[in-house]
Parts: structure tokens; sequence; C-alpha cells
């Protein structure tokens, strides 16, 4: 029967193949990445342990765990690429394409086993972004370890300007559980030729309520008139900025928690932060995330497979091969970059780079088959 032609004993051993290549290739990325990582931070764990009065183990072996999830979740999609590129190679030198093909077996079986292993190497991808590098991340700053814990551990992030449509205000920004504005400066009406009042308060915090804050020692002044300004105490006033983007301002949409990314993606032009295509972009990546290890496996298989006809090898075009396979990971977050910016959509941010690459995986497996024509080699004429 067909299923049981697909998950034989062959599309089995491919599958270990595949997992086994991409699973070293990721291992190598992250021994890499870790070694660079630890040579830049490993002072300030040791200072931390210090600091704690803990063995160095205690707290090495959390960060190194913390890493490693955020580098697997960065990098698998290169590990899958290399991988796939490198299991070809290696199953064309045995010659097992070409044992298969005698035996009958048809190139849909190499298929199942990459969509097999493009399952489960994507349902990693997809745990990874959406739940432990944010856990990990939050951990990690927590323990105010590493790059992270230097750019989100501190919580004041200094005097910010924010702006809307129709206002500018300019606040010292203290983010976290308790987050909070002090010496905050508002300026309304910055869209019409004359400000409509200014606005200076000591401290503001929330009031409880969507978009509205207490502030204190509230002064206002309203340009053109000559009254003295009025002064407050206290006033509840709706400022335009959600208690959550304070909360996390700064944070890379990545580095968030499902459920504050989606309040924090609301699209909604009078908010005052920029941040809302951040996350938006990020909660599109990980929607598509479990295609991507499957969908760049078969685009490193497709190039392998063009630089290995007949049974030579060409060093210097598998090279320029293998140049394309990193171009096109990079792209991924090229685009990405231009979702998080908003200059695309987050969705289209987040698949046309994965599209680009099924196509061009799909164009490279068609051409090999002969379904696509092949420029004609100039033999000269004969004697």
């Amino acid at each position: 029967m067909s299923w049981r032609r697909h998950t034989g004993l062959a599309v089995r051993a491919m599958v270990r193949g595949d997992l086994a290549a991409i699973s070293f290739m990721m291992f190598i990325l992250l021994v890499v990445a870790l070694s660079i990582d630890l040579a830049k931070w490993l002072d300030t764990v040791r200072a931390r342990a210090e600091a704690t009065d803990s063995p160095l183990w205690q707290v090495l072996f959390p960060y190194i765990g913390y890493r490693s999830t955020d580098i697997v979740t960065r990098l698998l999609t290169m590990a899958c690429v290399a991988g796939g590129f490198v299991v070809t190679l290696l199953r064309h030198q045995r010659l097992d394409d070409v044992v298969l093909a005698a035996a009958g077996a048809s190139p849909s079986l190499r298929l199942t086993a990459l969509l097999i292993s493009g399952v489960l190497l994507g349902t990693v991808q997809m745990a990874g972004e959406n739940w432990l590098r944010p856990s990990a991340v939050k951990a990690q700053v927590a323990a105010n370890l590493g790059d992270y814990g230097n750019r989100y551990h501190n919580t004041d992030v200094g005097t910010q300007w924010m702006r809307t449509d129709t206002r500018a205000l300019r606040a010292t920004v203290t983010r976290g559980p308790e987050a909070h504005l002090s010496n905050l400066m508002l300026f309304d009406g910055i869209d019409q030729p004359d400000l409509t009042f200014v606005l200076h308060a000591e401290t503001v915090t929330p009031r409880g309520l969507r978009n509205v804050w207490t502030l204190k020692n509230v002064t206002i002044w309203e340009p053109g008139v000559s009254e003295p300004p009025d002064f407050e105490p206290t006033l509840d006033f709706a400022l335009n900025i959600s208690f959550e983007k304070l909360r996390w301002y700064g944070i890379d949409g990545y580095y968030l928690p499902n459920d504050v990314a989606r309040v924090i993606a609301v699209t909604d032009t009078s908010e005052a932060t920029p941040t809302a295509a951040d996350a938006a972009t990020a909660l599109a990546v990980r929607k598509v995330a479990i295609f991507l290890p499957g969908i760049f496996a078969f685009l490193g298989v497709s190039l392998a497979s063009l630089g290995t006809q007949g049974r030579r090898l060409s060093p210097f075009k598998l090279l320029a091969l293998a140049t394309v396979g990193y171009l096109a990971v990079v792209s991924v977050k090229v685009f990405w970059a231009l979702g998080i910016h908003g200059v695309l959509s987050p969705m289209l941010a987040a698949t046309l780079p994965a599209l680009f690459a099924l196509g061009l995986a799909t164009l490279l497996q068609l051409y090999q088959a002969g379904y696509l024509p092949r420029p004609r080699r100039n033999t000269g004429s004969l004697p």
C-alpha cells in the first residue's frame, strides 16, 4: 500500500538522517554562539554568583539554558538549510538515491521524509517562538544576566518623547510592574497653528481604567490666555498610552508573552508608543513558525541536489549554492525588520520570505526533474 511505502524503512531512515544532520549543525551553531556570548558575559555571571553567595555553576548553568533556548529559536532555520544541504551531499556520496531509484521508489518518498522532519522541527520552532524564548528571556532579565539583563533589567529608561497626531509628551519613563511616568510635559494641539494647552505633572500613575492616569501636582497653561496657569493637586486624565505598553516599554516584540503582545498589537492611531507594528509582527512570525524549518530544509536539499549532478562535485558551484541558502535565511530577518518598522504589514513580513524560499525550492526540484527547459550545450559541429 502507498501509505506503507511512505512510512517504511527507507522513509524512516531518511527522517533520521535529516534530523541527525540538522541537529549536528544546530549543535555547531549553538557551541559557537555560546562561546562568543560567554567570552563577553562570563565575568558578569561570575560577579552575580559572588553577589548572591552562590557557587558559579548554580548561576552559570541556568544562564546557559536561557541563552541556548534563545539561540536555538533564532538559528534553527539556518541549521535546517545547512543540515538539508549536508545530508543531501552525504546521500549522494553513498548512492542512496540511486539505490532507491533502482528499487522503483519515487521522489515522493524523499518529500514525505522532509515533511515529517519539517513537522517535528516546526513544533520545536513554534514552541520556542511562542513560549520558551519569551520565558527564558524573562528569567534572564529577572536574574540580571547577560545582554538581555543589561538591556532590560533596569526599569528606569530615562526621558522619552512620545507623540500622536495631536499630542506630544515628554516624561521620565519607569517600566515594569510598577510602571509610571514622572516630570511629564504634555503639549496638546501640535497639529494646529497654536497649542491648545501645555500640561506639567510631577508623577503619573495608572488609574485602573483604560488609558486613564492619575496626575499629581498638575500645572496647566493655555497659550494666548493672560490668566495665571491652573494648578490641580490630582487630576484623572486620558494620556493615550496604555499601562501594558508602558510596562513593557522598549522591550522588543520577540520577547513579549503572547497575551501581552496581543494587547500591544491592537492598532490605535491615538497611541503614543510606536510598538504596535513590532508586537503584531512578532505574533505573525509565531503563527508561521511551524512551517519555517520544513521549508528551509527543503530549500537546502534542493540547492545541494542542483550541485550533485553526476558523480563529481563542484566545490565552487556548491559554495555559490550554499551562499544562496544563506541569503535566503538572511532575507527572513530583513523582511521581519520591515514589518517591525511598519514598512510592510506584519503578515506579509512574516510570510513573504517563507513563500520565496518555498517557491525557489519548488522551481529547483522541477528543473532537476526535467519539467523546466534546460540551456542547450554547444557541442560543436561534427567532422
